[in-house]
């Protein structure tokens, strides 16, 4: 007997077995339509995998597989079986409804790629804890009952999704603790249905009262939370914004610390005495006021530049436009000639029913081919006038990128100038605050006698001058490296981009020319040939009714 023979009642019977291939065909072709429309499906639906649908229950199926071939499906009904582990779903990224109940599940797993999954089933498996829903963030009904679920600590993490309205957690042992649904209704203000029963108003107060304290100490760490993560994600745009320009951490003081992260010498040197550590705090305050002002400059410089891009893109699509409207005016003047012209040949055709003579047959053969070498003129002509249009449109494209690429890499180079005079400063800054170090500990050393002992921290800083010396130039050199650096990276980006921009530019405009004038000789061509054939007919046709019928079609 064939599995598929088998009643529902004996297929815990059946062989555990995997999902494959032909057993996804088999059952699509089983619940998918019948007769004609099943035939339909059959050929297109699963070539094309347009497939939405699918459910494999008491199939005793031990292993998800092959489910790859089905991308678009919608709804997945896996119950009923003895499936051990959530895998092989990656693809299905279109899935809104999860149905895994009643198997052997343990683990919560491999649901990230589900982000449009609104419903998720999970009833009657060995699941323990809630977890691994963090990207499922359009889930909208759950139900994980008849599991072993002990604590209660998955209502707070459940209480993240915004959309979850109905959940399911009977027969868990975390419900048979009192106060377990007190907790729930308190902690998931936006739970609409438990166990799929509305939870009254008098439910929600009654709990919420109970659990007000907690309640409001979480609702004060939230709100905290949502502030952190707010400013978080407006430091994450800004900086975007500012990559984009690229002036990264030019906005604070980010560049200056950078210098002293791999220079503990340095550190060490600002930290001497109190007069160090003063020369260390002018000089951050002057590097840093350099930096935001190089910012502000950068700012004003990268919106200029797209104001530019912008008036470029505008300037293009109004000529494109244009040229577009009066090619369209042309094309329209042909069919609608075309239309003309075929009407004109019909009616010569109809002198030709019935008995007629050899000189009604030459008038009309003459006349259709004065009307076809009109055609052809008319065609011709459109070419033209289409191919100068092209031709004049691209001229004008090539003259306005060449403009642009002038105008836009002006911008470029004085920016690129006015970053180097910023990074000049920020070097002077940094030999000035070299210099004053210098001069303060020598200053400092001035005034130890030659019997006094040098304190235990200056000794490996500035036991005498030339180790003094020889610190402070490393740290200067680190210093200069990272200013160095920040300044090549920036440089070689805004070129980089600017190289991109007019590249594509031209790549661009050489290919959309080559197109058009492709699909102006494509018109021309299909326009005169479709005409000829119609016009052969008139030579090879002989009854007068399939002579019409010819010109009909």
């Amino acid at each position: 007997m064939d599995h598929e023979d088998v009643p529902t009642i004996l297929h815990e019977f059946v062989q555990p077995r995997v999902i494959n291939q032909d057993l996804l065909i088999n059952l699509i072709i089983e619940q998918g339509p019948k007769g004609t429309a099943g035939k339909l499906f059959y050929e297109d639906g699963i070539d094309s995998n347009e497939t939405e649908e699918i459910r494999i229950e008491f199939l005793n199926i031990l292993k998800i597989d092959h489910l790859w071939v089905m991308p678009n499906l919608v709804k997945l009904k896996l119950s009923n079986n003895i499936i051990e582990k959530i895998e092989n779903l990656d693809v299905l990224v279109n899935l809104k409804e999860l149905d895994l109940s009643f198997n052997r599940i343990e683990l919560m797993e491999n649901l990230d790629s589900l982000v449009n999954l609104e419903i998720l089933l999970l009833f009657n498996n060995q699941i323990a804890e809630v977890e691994g829903l963090d990207n499922l963030r359009n889930l909208t009904i759950l139900s994980v009952g008849n599991n072993f679920i002990a604590d209660w600590k998955h209502v707070l993490y459940l209480r993240k999704f915004k959309k979850l309205y109905s959940l399911n957690m009977n027969g868990n042992p975390c419900t048979k603790e009192d106060g377990y649904l007190d907790y729930v209704y308190a902690f998931m203000p936006r739970l609409i249905y438990y166990e799929y029963k509305m939870i009254t108003v008098d439910q929600r107060r009654a709990a919420k009262e109970k659990h007000y304290r907690d309640l409001n100490i979480l609702e004060e760490t939230e709100k905290k939370e949502d502030e952190e993560l707010q400013v978080q994600q407006k430091y994450e745009e800004k900086l975007a914004f500012l990559t984009t320009a690229y002036m990264e951490h030019l906005d604070e003081d980010y560049v200056f610390h950078q210098m002293f992260q791999d220079d503990k010498e340095g550190r060490d040197l600002s930290m001497v005495n109190e007069d160090t550590q003063n020369a260390y705090e002018e000089y951050k305050v002057n590097f840093v006021a350099i930096c935001k002002e190089f910012c502000e400059v950068g700012v004003k410089e990268h919106e200029k530049r797209m104001e530019e891009v912008n008036a470029y893109d505008t300037c293009m699509d109004e000529g494109k436009t244009g040229t577009q409207n009066q090619g369209r005016r042309i094309v329209n003047e042909v069919l609608q000639k075309k239309g003309e012209y075929l009407a004109n040949v019909k009616q010569l055709l109809k002198k030709l029913i019935g008995e007629v003579d050899t000189a009604t047959v030459e008038d009309v053969t003459k006349k259709a081919q004065q009307i076809a070498e009109e055609f052809h003129d008319l065609v011709t002509d459109a070419w033209t006038n289409l191919m100068s249009l092209e031709v004049e449109l691209h001229e004008q494209i090539e003259e306005i990128n060449e403009v642009f690429r002038i105008n836009i890499s002006d911008m470029v180079e004085a920016f690129i100038t006015t970053a180097r005079g910023y990074f000049s400063q920020l070097r002077n800054c940094e030999a000035e605050y070299n210099d004053t170090i210098n001069g303060l500990i020598l200053y400092l050393l001035s005034g130890i006698g030659d019997d006094a002992k040098l304190p235990r921290h200056l000794i490996n800083l500035c036991e005498d001058k030339d180790m003094l010396n020889h610190n402070l130039t490393n740290s200067h050199e680190r210093h200069l490296q990272v200013l160095d650096a920040r300044e090549d990276t920036l440089v070689t980006r805004v070129k980089d981009w600017l190289e991109e921009l007019t590249n594509h530019l031209i790549k661009n405009e050489l290919e959309r020319n080559s197109e058009r004038v492709i699909e102006i000789s494509h018109f021309s061509d299909s326009q005169q040939q479709e005409f000829l054939q119609i016009l052969a007919k008139l030579n090879l046709k002989v009854n007068d009714q399939e002579i019409i019928m010819a010109l009909d079609t």
